[in-house]
């Protein structure tokens, strides 16, 4: 069998959407000949009954140090300059703009740099000491992929990019850090044997820029073997489910609520009809949105809770959520939230996004639900899915329309590219 050293800060047990693509390669690549030994950052303790071997290095919480220096510890920024966090396209106020510049600064070119140095030394190590016949790495965090690209290998490395690096605008578009980034970028990324990707927009993006055909698309997956024991059930009221980051309303539920207002004022709906769910941590704004479209008894915020009880959630939902915005970059995101929702097995209404969207590719391959970005649209598929409660027809996906999302799929793909760069 042949071997791979998985290079991956988001890893089990860490908890996030972001782990699970980690998850599905150490679990299902051996199936296909690969053994995986994971390399990945202290801070939490090793999986419990793991059948990989999990090597972890230190990692420097690098604005915690900051912070202690500057005595705010134990509050945080925002909390030692009495503000909160700037909500999306809102014009920040100077104090925000400081904790915006602090943050920045101490977390170039990304929150976990403190793994970077660290990590250079402990992957040239364990390379050394160890025979791997290749080396596998996500990212973000960014930190993955340069401290391989830091190092000699020997071996073929393979550099898995879950989400735009220098063409989005998650990371700001300040001229002189882009042009740091870019520059990093091209420096690591090149020195990769074959690039793997999320999506078909990047993977354009990522042959155009580094002038290359060793791009592979593999989208994120679910595992059905997460869902055994989770029964589907059904709620009283129509049920539309959101879990995830909101991120500063970058993520708006706003259009739902109003097509449900528009509903309600029109009289096609009754209060009693229709709930809106929302798994997310709390944020000031939402709760304002709930307030000016009279919504409090219709939409519920619970805040974070633990993942086997979003699981749970998911199965009672009548429409399981996706929201998209229309920024830089933005064409070629496909959450690793829809692929959850696949695992749920039900519809999925994806609301906003760009004119072009990556979602509506794997929506049409799937079947598994539609995408709406106009206010007439959303105001009937919401009002279909209410008529479908209402009759008793709460729609259960197939698990034959789902098979190619699946995560052994997935790790065969994975597996495809690893064997074609140790030929």
């Amino acid at each position: 069998m042949k071997r791979v050293l998985l290079v991956a800060y988001w890893a089990p047990p860490r908890s996030g959407v972001a782990t699970l693509r980690t998850r599905h390669l150490l679990r299902y690549l051996p199936e296909f000949g690969w053994d995986v030994t994971l390399f990945t950052a202290s801070g939490v303790p090793a999986e419990r009954g793991a059948a990989y071997r999990t090597i972890q290095t230190p990692n420097v919480d690098v604005q915690a140090g900051v912070k202690r220096f500057l005595g705010i510890s134990h509050n945080g920024a925002h909390a030692a300059l009495g503000v909160v966090p700037a909500e999306h396209e809102a014009r920040p106020s100077w104090r925000q703009r400081i904790v915006e510049f602090g943050y920045r600064a101490t977390s170039y070119p990304d929150p976990q740099v403190g793994w970077l140095l660290p990590g250079i030394s402990a992957l040239g190590r364990a390379v050394r000491a160890e025979r791997f016949d290749a080396i596998l790495s996500s990212a973000p965090p960014v930190t993955s992929n340069l401290m391989v690209a830091a190092g000699k290998h020997g071996v073929p490395w393979v550099a898995d990019v879950r989400d735009l690096w220098t063409g989005s605008d998650q990371f700001g578009t300040w001229p002189i850090r882009r042009a740091a980034d870019e520059t990093l970028e091209r420096l690591s990324l090149t020195r990769a044997s074959a690039l793997t990707t999320v999506s078909e927009p990047i993977a354009r993006y990522l042959a155009r820029r580094f002038q290359t055909s060793s791009v592979t698309t593999i989208s994120n997956a679910f595992d059905e073997a997460e869902w055994d024991g989770i029964p589907f059930a059904t709620e009283s009221r129509c049920t539309f489910l959101y879990a995830g980051q909101l991120f500063g309303g970058r993520r708006d539920p706003r259009p739902l609520f109003a097509a449900i207002r528009a509903l309600l004022d029109e009289g096609k709906l009754a209060t009693g009809d229709i709930a809106v769910d929302i798994y997310s941590p709390e944020e000031r704004w939402l709760h304002q949105a709930v307030a000016t479209y009279r919504l409090e008894q219709i939409v519920r915020v619970f805040g974070f809770v633990d993942r086997q009880t979003v699981l749970q959630a998911e199965r009672r939902a009548d429409r399981l959520v996706v929201l998209l915005w229309d920024g830089l970059g933005a064409e070629s995101v496909v959450t690793g939230k829809l692929f959850e929702y696949f695992g749920a097995r039900r519809p999925v209404l994806a609301i906003g996004g760009p004119a072009d969207s990556a979602v509506d590719g794997v929506l049409a391959a799937s079947g598994a639900g539609v995408r709406c970005t106009s206010h007439d649209a959303l105001k009937r598929e919401v009002l279909q899915a209410v008529e479908e409660h209402r009759a008793g027809n709460v729609r259960r996906l197939s698990m034959q329309q789902l098979e190619s999302f699946g995560a052994r799929s997935m790790a065969g793909r994975f597996a495809g590219v690893l064997d074609g760069t140790v030929r």
